[in-house]
């Protein structure tokens, strides 16, 4: 063999050598690289400084619409109590106009009743009928002013007990069916529709047995 032949033998002979050797650490290479290595894990891709502009906003919307719907529920409910205050004055000024003189027709009243005792009097006593009837005349003449301003006598004799109206002081046996009033002690008197002074009453009860057997 001539030695071109042989140096050409020798270096097929070491690319073949190097090529396994290559072959071998490459293998080993791959069997010592770590699980997860050989494929790289895709993350997510990063959201565009776009979109997340966009879901700042939509949040920002989202939130100023829940304020101004709070703050439109807390106007309505102010408004529907400023309403209610506003009815509720007007009411007392009202009540205040009509009822103003209440207090002074129910300071009159005493001089009334004594108007009525004086006439009651003097049908019992048979006294003078030209004073008896003067004094009548009063009387009537009171009433008549008193009911221009709205106050107005309650009927209680013969009627049915009425604790809105009456004041019972007593209470008798009768014949009538029990809680009639009997008798009525001094007059009561509404002013408007509203109470000015109870009428105190008589009130009748059943009778005793011993009463009803004894008649």
């Amino acid at each position: 063999m001539s030695e071109r032949n042989k140096k050409n033998k020798t270096n097929d002979e070491k690319k073949n050598l190097g090529v396994t050797l290559a072959e071998e650490r490459g293998g080993k290479a791959d069997e010592e690289k770590p699980v997860g290595e050989t494929e790289k894990i895709k993350e997510p891709a990063a959201e565009t400084p776009e979109q997340t502009s966009q879901e700042k906003i939509q949040a920002q919307l989202e939130e100023k619409t829940k304020e101004a719907a709070e703050n439109f529920d807390k106007w309505l409910r102010l408004r529907a109590e400023f309403e209610n205050y506003k009815k509720r004055v007007q009411r007392e000024k009202a009540d205040s106009i009509k009822f103003g003189s209440e207090s002074l027709l129910k300071a009159m009243l005493p001089a009334l009743d004594n108007l009525a005792r004086a006439i009651d009097h003097g049908r019992n006593a048979q006294e003078s009928d030209s004073l008896l009837e003067g004094v009548a005349i009063t009387h009537k003449q009171f009433l008549n002013i008193l009911e221009k301003f709205g106050v107005k006598a309650i009927q209680a004799a013969g009627e049915i007990f009425n604790p809105e109206q009456h004041e019972a002081i007593a209470q008798e046996e009768s014949e009538q069916e029990p809680n009639r009033v009997i008798a009525e002690v001094e007059r009561g008197y509404l002013f408007h529709d509203r109470l000015l002074r109870p009428a105190k009453v008589i009130v009748s009860k059943a009778q005793t047995d011993q009463k009803i057997k004894g008649t």
